[in-house]
């Protein structure tokens, strides 16, 4: 246990090993092989059976291409997560389906989550993050559009993270149908492919386009959140709710990625394991100890037998002869000049 505790400080810290070592009065190469065998104690989380009144969830991409899906409630402790490749509605569905469905659900829109939540939480109020939101208007428009259009849209869409009643709530919806009002025949604008027969579009086989496609795009989005209930639904089911998933983000995300930075170098299968602790020391009611079993350190990785033919890319197969004699590599090419001649 000694060594266990001595392991779980240093994965969840963000000391280096060799001070790790020197902490516990070893060097760094003892410290190395004794917490060896603490990679193969695996942390997880089950469902505690509490009806959170929100739950946030969001993915954070890893070292190795992998994607961390993670949840926490309304306390802000982690009460799931789930591994994939990348953020899609199998993983979201695999997470959400663990949880105990709760009163409100808030993401970043995704549409791999929004999809899941809608299979494994029917009737779960969704509401999108007000902090993404801007986000993507910005994407669109810049933070300097040139049009006057552009320029009054982005205004009221920098207010919106920060409307935290009914009242504002309906007032921002007022302002956002006078902008309509002013430019609505503006955002309808198209252009043919027989007007402007050199634009890309036209040369894809397209015939028409819409001539202001990013206001108008910046536009909808908000009015299909509207439409959806997922604009001011933390407004709708209860109070003090949050509108964004910035306790999510900068609690757990943030604090993963400067985990990982101060750990640079591990295995694709240390990173997850140091992940999954950094994570699970964020839950409600950490006991990382009753994970550790016998068979953890007695776990031990199977060793190749020898089958007699020789490992691809050992020095023994290089040295064998070669079958073919074309020993031609595709994308060297033909080799000219005096380089390595006497």
């Amino acid at each position: 246990m000694a060594q266990f505790r001595a392991f779980l400080r240093w994965v969840t810290g963000t000391v280096s090993m060799l001070a790790a070592a020197e902490a516990i009065g070893v060097s760094r190469r003892t410290f190395l092989r004794a917490v060896d065998w603490c990679w193969n104690v695996r942390p997880h989380i089950g469902d505690d059976g509490v009806v959170h009144r929100f739950v946030e969830v969001d993915g954070t991409y890893v070292p190795h291409g992998w994607c961390m899906l993670v949840a926490i409630g309304d306390d802000g402790a982690t009460i799931g997560w789930q591994w994939c490749h990348r953020e899609n509605r199998a993983a979201y569905h695999a997470l959400m389906r663990s949880l105990t469905p709760p009163d409100l659900l808030v993401c970043d829109g995704a549409a791999a989550c929004l999809g899941a939540a809608a299979g494994v939480w029917p009737g779960v109020p969704v509401q999108r993050c007000l902090v993404h939101t801007p986000g993507n208007t910005f994407a669109d428009l810049t933070r300097r559009p040139k049009s006057e259009a552009g320029r009054e849209l982005l205004s009221p869409i920098r207010k919106l993270p920060r409307i935290h009643d009914p009242e504002r709530a309906a007032g921002w919806l007022a302002a956002l149908n006078d902008w309509h009002a002013r430019h609505g025949d503006y955002i309808k604008e198209r252009t043919y492919a027989r007007t402007d027969p050199d634009n890309p579009k036209a040369r894809a086989g397209r015939t028409w386009w819409w001539t202001h496609e990013r206001p108008r795009r910046a536009y909808f989005r908000i009015i299909a959140m509207q439409r959806e209930g997922t604009l001011f639904a933390y407004l709708e089911h209860g109070e003090d709710l949050p509108n964004n998933t910035n306790r999510l983000e900068g609690g757990v995300n943030a604090d993963l990625k400067r985990k990982l930075d101060a750990h640079r170098g591990l295995s694709p299968e240390h990173t997850k394991r140091c992940c999954e602790w950094v994570v699970y020391m964020k839950s409600a009611n950490p006991d990382p100890e009753r994970f550790v079993t016998p068979d953890c350190w007695n776990e031990r990785k199977p060793i190749p037998r020898p089958t007699g033919e020789p490992e691809p890319g050992t020095w023994t197969q290089v040295q064998l002869p070669c079958d073919d004699p074309d020993t031609h590599e595709p994308g060297f090419g033909i080799r000219k000049g005096w380089g390595g001649r006497s």
